[in-house]
Formats: C-alpha cells, sequence, structure tokens
C-alpha cells in the first residue's frame, strides 16, 4: 500500500501493527506518544501508561532510563 502523501511504499511492519494506516511515518500528523508498563508485582505487569505531552514523555524516559528503586516505583536513583 502506497502513502497518501508520499506515495511511498508503507513498511509491512506499520501496516501489521495499524491496519487501516493510510500513510507513513513520516506523514502521519499523529503525535507520537510514550507507552509504559505500570509494575505491580515482581514480575508482572498488568497495566500500561500512555504519556501524550511530549515534555512529560522525555521526562518520564530519563526517570526510566535511570532505574527504578522499587517495584511500581517511578522513583529514580539519586548518587550522594
Amino acid at each position: 500500500m502506497k502513502c497518501k502523501k508520499c506515495f511511498e511504499e508503507i513498511p509491512r511492519l506499520r501496516l501489521k501493527a495499524l491496519p487501516s494506516a493510510k500513510t507513513c511515518v513520516n506523514c502521519s500528523t499523529t503525535q507520537a506518544v510514550y507507552v509504559r508498563a505500570i509494575i505491580t508485582g515482581k514480575t508482572t505487569y498488568s497495566e500500561l501508561e500512555v504519556i501524550k505531552d511530549p515534555d512529560t514523555a522525555a521526562e518520564m524516559r530519563r526517570w526510566d532510563s535511570m532505574g527504578r528503586t522499587g517495584f511500581g516505583s517511578s522513583l529514580h536513583r539519586v548518587t550522594r
């Protein structure tokens, strides 16, 4: 399937993930979101948190890259 804006081929994996896609990623007007798993047990992930605000998403990515200090915690490690 071709993108309706740039007429390039839409990647097969994009169409698999989003069968109704009419545009490629570069031409899409939908803003990217940050999705992360919420830990509810020692090894269990039961919820997803979707963060749409770009500034908040960037901050959460930064926190997540530092590692978590406890189950279900978004607290980052503090170096003293």
